[in-house]
């Protein structure tokens, strides 16, 4: 058990609960609670005490999904947790099922679902819920129906997905997103500016990747997966000050599963022009790296809402491939290190005894 006792109780209510990374994330949360692994990946952990951050164990997690598998058979199906970990944790996993994903008329669904939230604080007593959204990439319409409900019961949003939700209209809540940076996009914003700043003038970019789970199947469809291909492609021209040859394929290889392999050709030139290369490969766990940011976002902006902030949370760029901005027109923050900045800024203003 986390030595870390919290005043109060959190509600997350996720959309696409049975989906991979929200599963994950729920059986991540209940093996911490149990000490069975650790709090590697958790950037917020090492703020937990000094910002008083709501601890694990008093978070409550529900959520939507049209699949109604309880989350033990979820987790299973998606193969991303070992099998030998989940069997402490299987009672707790097959007591949670999800809420029947709203349905109807698209005009209508945002009010079942604000129904599920205020009756999800009333019956478990909670001081904040916060709605997550990790819907599949092409669900759109029901993305901004969970936005919708979020605003009316004045519940903060994360929107972990590409699609657009409507966020500039949120600004009586704090809100961040979109599309959670988890891998090879991260290590291109920290790759282009440690090139930029060595004055090394990049003339082409080629990233590819494969990913066999659902999230893949989708955004490897030439036209469902179109808003992801923009928001990895986007961010290197805002970084650099200058357009190089940019192209960004996902490729759907069920073989892999949530393993990602990723490959980055990138072609540069240094003195008297001569041409240099750099190449890199990653081996990614595509829903082990984005379960923690997950908990991460929901604790950090419990403490956005716990400052009275609303509207476009900036600070959180740190967790976003195309974070939302208060002012659209200013080009968003991509240089990780510049967000890491923020971040760490941010933190420093609202740390509890600070004059």
């Amino acid at each position: 058990m986390l030595p870390f006792v919290p005043m109060k109780r959190i509600g997350i209510c996720i959309a696409g609960l049975d989906g991979a990374v929200a599963s994950t994330m729920t059986a991540g949360v209940s093996l911490i609670r149990r000490g069975l692994v650790g709090t590697e990946g958790l950037v917020s952990e090492a703020f937990r005490e000094s910002h008083a951050l709501v601890g694990l164990e008093s978070l409550v997690i529900a959520g939507w999904d049209p699949r109604r598998e309880d989350l033990h058979t979820a987790v299973l199906r998606n193969a991303v947790v070992p099998k030998d970990l989940l069997k402490s944790a299987a009672r707790e996993l097959r007591a949670l099922k999800p809420w029947k994903a709203p349905s109807g008329a698209a005009s209508r669904r945002h009010i079942q679902a604000a129904r599920d939230i205020e009756r999800f604080r009333r019956q478990e007593g909670l001081e904040t819920v916060i709605v997550l959204n990790l819907l599949p990439t092409d669900a759109k319409a029901d993305s901004i129906a969970y936005a919708r409900a979020a605003a009316e019961t004045g519940s903060p949003f994360i929107n972990f997905t590409p699609s657009e939700c409507g966020e500039e209209s949120l600004s009586a809540i704090p809100t961040c997103g979109r599309d959670g940076k988890t891998g090879q996009t991260w290590l291109k914003s920290v790759l282009a500016p440690a090139l930029r700043s060595r004055a090394l003038r990049i003339k082409g970019w080629f990233s590819t990747n494969l990913l066999g789970n659902e999230d893949g199947r989708v955004v490897g469809h030439p036209v469902r997966g179109r808003s992801k291909i923009r928001s990895k492609t986007r961010l290197l021209g805002d970084m650099l000050g200058y357009e190089p040859f940019h192209m960004v394929q996902i490729n759907y290889y069920p073989p892999r599963g949530d393993d990602k392999e990723s490959w980055d050709a990138i072609d540069f030139e240094g003195f008297l022009g001569l041409p240099m290369q750099l190449k890199v490969n990653g081996l990614w766990r595509d829903s082990a790296l984005a379960a923690p940011m997950c908990i991460d976002l929901v604790r950090f902006m419990d403490l956005a809402c716990r400052h009275g902030g609303r509207g476009p949370q900036e600070w959180l760029g740190f967790f976003f491939k195309s974070p939302c901005r208060r002012d659209p027109r200013l080009p968003a923050l991509h240089d990780f290190h510049l967000q890491e900045m923020a971040l760490l800024e941010y933190l420093a203003s609202v740390r509890p005894g600070r004059r």
